[in-house]
């Protein structure tokens, strides 16, 4: 499941989510809904670390 997720979009994407994850978690002013917030940044930022390599590696093959 998350592989096709990840072939519809590109790191760009991803990162543009993870920015938008952490601008929501420091607007949330701490709490539950921050620490969401907070996790749901990281694992945006390593999907679009994962998906940038893989872009990487299609382009040196």
């Amino acid at each position: 499941m998350a592989l096709a997720i990840m072939d519809k979009h590109d790191a760009l994407y991803f990162q543009r989510r993870a920015d938008e994850a952490r601008a929501a978690c420091s607007h949330k002013g701490g709490g539950r809904q921050s620490r969401i917030a907070g996790h749901l940044a990281l694992a945006y930022a390593a999907l679009a670390r994962r998906k940038a390599a893989s872009e990487q590696a299609e382009l040196s093959d």
